[in-house]
């Protein structure tokens, strides 16, 4: 199998050259090149969107939001392969898109309006071929280098905020996002000091991955243990579950970085399912488990059926 993918093994990963790479992944490769990304303000310029951009009042943001209403970091606009995430960052006097305040990490659609303090901005998408008359021009497979895929090991963290649809229907939206948005940031501060990398945003959590690299098993020790003490002084209730295997790493993303695929994805976020089912702030495979070599105090939740996938398997919960 190996030999028809193309793989070849370098330190820790193994890269999977473009043009072995199933159908599936160069389709969802040939959108992302294809779809050019942009906000336009009401003047009619353009802010080109790629990777992450931030807005704030002040000058370390990509777009500075001129308003004294506007937060230091007030909001980041986060690409997902051909998805775009905004993210409220617990500022003061928040989002709109449409008119509603955003209380979570929102999935951006073309021709949302997004206000923010010293801003308004309308989402848009021009997608090829045919792109309508006076759209920002079209990026094409010459423009882009075409990244390879590496089939990696990686550790997988879901995080997942409990009883967030019956908190947003008990919340005003002004207090729900603040307190959202500041979650949020404490959670990009664990994962940036320990070199995790945010792939995707799940409107109530996220996915987060690392490369298996010299030094990661002691990272995920290190910010396990900062998730759980973040559940002892967080407002917001959230669960952690933790997974270790292999991955397709990269390609569908334009910094080819953000983007896991894989059975292993799979099962870690059905792993996450066993946690809310068994209400356990945490959760680990056996394969993280094992992995950790006694790096966390892991109590075993006995064997338990992992929603499809056979057989049964051992579950570990972090002690207090």
């Amino acid at each position: 199998m190996e030999g028809q993918l193309g793989i070849k093994s370098t330190g820790s990963c193994r890269f999977v050259a473009w043009s072995s790479v199933p159908n599936m992944v160069n389709m969802a490769m040939t959108q992302v090149l294809e779809t050019t990304t942009w906000l336009e303000t009401m003047t009619g310029d353009r802010i080109p969107l790629r990777g992450v951009c931030t807005f704030g009042r002040t000058s370390a943001n990509k777009v500075v939001l001129p308003s004294e209403k506007a937060s230091r970091r007030h909001a980041m606009i986060h690409q997902q392969g051909s998805e775009y995430w905004i993210v409220d960052l617990g500022s003061t006097n928040g989002i709109q898109i449409n008119g509603v305040r955003v209380t979570h990490p929102l999935n951006l659609q073309p021709g949302d309006e997004i206000r923010m303090p010293g801003g308004l901005f309308i989402f848009k998408q021009a997608t090829g071929p045919g792109t309508a008359p006076g759209s920002a021009p079209q990026m094409t497979r010459y423009e882009v280098t075409e990244p390879e895929i590496q089939i990696a090991k990686c550790w997988m963290l879901i995080t997942d905020l409990q009883g967030f649809t019956m908190l947003s229907q008990q919340m005003a939206a002004g207090e729900l996002a603040p307190l959202v948005g500041k979650w949020m940031v404490l959670c990009q501060d664990i994962l940036q000091k320990q070199k995790g990398v945010m792939c995707k945003f799940l409107g109530d959590g996220f996915l987060a991955h690392w490369v298996d690299r010299d030094d990661t098993t002691d990272r995920i020790a290190v910010a396990c243990r900062d998730f759980q003490a973040l559940q002892q002084l967080a407002s917001l209730p959230f669960r952690i579950a933790v997974h270790y295997g292999e991955v397709a790493l990269g390609g569908l993303s334009h910094d080819a970085s953000n983007t896991i695929l894989g059975p292993e994805v799979n099962y870690a976020f059905r792993l996450e399912k066993v946690a809310s089912r068994m209400k356990l702030p945490s959760i680990f495979s056996d394969a993280a488990e094992n992995r950790l070599q006694g790096r966390l105090a892991l109590t075993s939740c006995g064997l338990q059926k992992i929603p499809d996938f056979e057989p049964e398997r051992p579950c570990f919960t972090l002690g207090t």
